[in-house]
């Protein structure tokens, strides 16, 4: 198993988001997930564009497909290692966010898609608040509505000023 691999394990494994590939929501999953994380600092190098859902990383990709690969393979190159403590402790800080609150109701994937999404195109887009709903109310109506909860998680979790 590749460091890259092991790290994206350790990071998915902290977070208790699974690391199955099998369907499109499991690799929404990963992928907001781990933008997410490095939102919060953990530093694992991936670049995100913007596409259909939200915040994307090729690379990303490629790596969860050879995590699975090795993982089908029975590689258990990351059985025994550790994230640092500093990395832990920044992926305990999203915790509240792994999961909608209560009345919310969107699924795991569809909640992270808003979230990673509203922090996308605050944060790296610099949309005002407004762009940044019409955007999502024109590519994600079934999450606009949901958009200001998802801003007070977000600031919340320390993400957003």
């Amino acid at each position: 198993m590749e460091p890259s691999q092991i790290v994206l394990k350790l990071v998915l494994d902290n977070l208790g988001v699974s690391d199955s590939i099998a369907a499109v929501d499991d690799r929404k999953r990963i992928q907001k997930a781990v933008y997410l994380a490095q939102a919060a600092g953990v530093n694992l190098s991936y670049v995100f564009g913007w596409y259909v859902m939200g915040p994307y990383s090729p690379a990303l990709t490629r790596d969860y497909y050879s995590l699975a690969s090795a993982l089908d393979a029975d590689d258990k190159g990351h059985v025994g290692k550790a994230l640092r403590p500093d990395l832990k402790d920044k992926l305990d800080s999203l915790q509240p966010l792994i999961e909608p609150p209560p009345g919310i109701d969107l699924s795991q994937e569809d909640w992270l898609e808003l979230l990673a999404s509203i922090h996308f195109l605050l944060t790296v887009s610099k949309f005002t608040d407004e762009e940044s709903r019409d955007r999502l109310d024109k590519e994600k109506q079934h999450l606009v509505g949901f958009f200001d909860q998802g801003k007070i998680s977000l600031r919340s979790a320390g993400l957003l000023g």
